[in-house]
């Protein structure tokens, strides 16, 4: 098992935790790649693991920091070149889990060496943002980028800011950027993807949103506000949370509030499997062949793959 790592990820509710927790059990450590997951109080809306298997297999990433800090791309690969020798070390398989591809990406494919932006630059874009709003600035990126908008969510205003930044700083699009060579992990990683027919996905997506409202997805938000966040913090911009939001603010009707979070879940699903399919040497299987995933997890640790 020396220095290998299991990767599992596909689209936002094809059941890669059910899955992980299985293969999981007793003989590994579960790296939530989810960047959502890593905010405290922010459990029903992320669909988070349960604390009873929290308890029963060890967890990382998950209720880190509150939801008005940052968290890159950067950190969770720093946190994972440290978590994942300690995890070796104790004689257990790192499980890496989620669905936010570009983590995946940052720790297997490495760092994209991106030259320093000036300070002038930055504080440009971010009074245009002010001034302008979002949607603005999306429409802008999609011009000068088309295809970095492929990795970046409309409603990214932290993402979205970045990768104009870099084009006005450096004169380059950062897609460019992405597609030069990277120092990648020395870490061996069997990476494994889940998928299903599109219509079964976005009926489990759709069942999945309903449950997130029947379990207290609305009380969950206002509790967040009763804390002191707003939709400005980092951790609040997520799907399911900015909808609330919006129906709080009297944007939304209670109907049009839950079909926006199912619109948007099964649109940042087909932008998961965009990303996914990025990476090299992903081995795909139905959500349903649990046992050609376990035959192939089993090799890997025996060294026959």
């Amino acid at each position: 098992m020396s220095n290998r790592a299991i990767a599992i990820f596909g689209p936002t509710g094809i059941g890669k935790t059910s899955l992980s927790l299985k293969l999981a059990q007793s003989i590994g450590e579960i790296i939530s790649v989810d960047s959502m997951q890593i905010y405290k109080y922010m459990d029903i809306g992320t669909a988070k693991v349960s604390k009873k298997d929290i308890q029963s297999i060890p967890h990382h990433l998950v209720d880190i920091i509150t939801p008005d800090k940052q968290f890159s791309a950067g950190d969770f690969k720093r946190y994972c070149e440290s978590m994942i020798p300690q995890i070796i070390e104790r004689g257990k398989v790192p499980f890496l889990v989620g669905g936010t591809g570009f983590y995946y990406s940052t720790l297997i494919n490495g760092i994209v060496n991106i030259p320093q932006v000036d300070d002038s630059i930055r504080e440009k874009i971010s009074i245009l943002h002010e001034r302008k709003g979002q949607e603005y600035l999306y429409r802008m990126l999609s011009i000068v980028d088309s295809e970095i908008i492929e990795r970046i969510h409309e409603n990214d205003p932290q993402r979205t800011c970045r990768a104009l930044e870099v084009f006005f700083g450096t004169g380059r699009k950062l897609s460019d950027y992405y597609k030069e060579e990277r120092v990648s992990s020395s870490t061996r990683y069997l990476k494994i993807g889940l998928n299903t027919d599109r219509a079964v996905l976005y009926e489990r997506i759709n069942k999945r949103v309903e449950i997130m409202f029947e379990s207290g997805l609305i009380e969950e938000v206002k509790m967040l506000l009763s804390m002191g966040y707003t939709r400005n913090d980092p951790g609040m911009r997520a799907i399911g949370y900015k909808e609330v939001l919006d129906h709080f603010e009297g944007l939304l009707t209670f109907e049009a509030m839950i079909a926006e979070v199912k619109k948007n879940s099964r649109r940042y699903a087909k932008r998961q499997l965009t990303w996914f399919r990025s990476i090299d040497d992903v081995i795909w299987f139905d959500l349903n062949d649990e046992d050609g995933v376990i035959e192939l997890v089993n090799s890997f640790l025996k060294g026959e793959k």
